[in-house]
């Protein structure tokens, strides 16, 4: 059963296809590998890797080795590139004969508006990335935003990077991992607990404050605890209220013993 955080099924994700060039690690292969996995992407296409190890891929992929296995391997970019309907460069480096970039999230946003098609996205090779004659194939080139001082990124991070923002617009049919609530009722309840406990203890007495009462009904509801959290605080506060009412013996047990059985 899938997990309420899972990202739901996307027919495009299907046309999505990542191209590397002469990926030159073969651990790096098997990180982009599994950050395909990772977001819900399996179209792989090696072109000419001059060193590339299945197996040491394998090590990196983890549970994405069934895209390393159905991985295409090619000789040529352009082999790489003949069933594809638009081509489109992830690249960090400018010059006056390179197209402008768009930003990653500005591509995106134009990915959304245009009919489906079947998209390389490419990367080049982890030392100087993509060069000018494998631009020529590219309709759009794409910058990953990042720090000047250190604008390169490694390969499998650009892949994830950019098929994590792609797959952003798929976030609202995740389901919100909520957990129960509990009754309005276990609210009041705890509340003539926490009092008890208070008054027991000789925080409330005669001079605190009107407010103070109030507040502290606030911020239990501020906490907002789900079930779980409601039945630790009435069993914590009751424990309490019983021994300052004398009604159970106090047998102070080391912290440290209570992580060991909670353990």
């Amino acid at each position: 059963m899938s997990r309420p955080s899972s990202l739901p099924p996307d027919p495009a994700s299907d046309r999505i296809h990542v191209v590397l060039v002469e990926p030159g690690d073969s651990l790096n292969i098997g990180a982009v590998a599994r950050a395909m996995m990772n977001l819900g992407y399996r179209h792989l296409h090696l072109v000419a890797p001059p060193r590339y190890e299945p197996a040491r891929a394998a090590v990196t992929a983890c549970w994405a080795t069934d895209i390393l296995e159905g991985a295409a391997v090619h000789d040529s970019l352009e082999a790489a590139l003949a069933p594809m309907e638009q081509v489109v460069g992830f690249t960090a480096r400018h010059g006056h004969d390179r197209p402008s970039h768009l930003l990653l999230p500005q591509w995106c946003d134009r990915m959304a508006e245009e009919p489906p098609a079947r998209t390389a996205l490419l990367f080049g090779p982890e030392d100087h990335g993509l060069e000018t004659e494998h631009l020529a194939h590219c309709r759009w080139l794409v910058r990953i935003p990042s720090a000047s001082a250190n604008p390169s990124f490694n390969l499998s991070q650009s892949v994830l990077l950019a098929l994590f923002e792609l797959s952003r617009r798929r976030w609202g049919g995740i389901a919100a991992d909520e957990k129960p609530r509990p009754p309005i009722s276990e609210f009041a309840q705890l509340d003539r607990l926490v009092e008890a406990v208070l008054t027991q203890s000789g925080y409330f007495r005669k001079g605190t404050p009107r407010p103070v009462p109030q507040l502290v009904k606030h911020l239990l509801r501020r906490i907002d605890p789900d079930e779980r959290e409601m039945g630790i605080l009435m069993g914590m506060f009751g424990k309490i209220h019983r021994a300052l009412a004398g009604q159970v013996p106090v047998k102070p047990v080391p912290l440290q013993d209570t992580e060991a059985r909670d353990d």
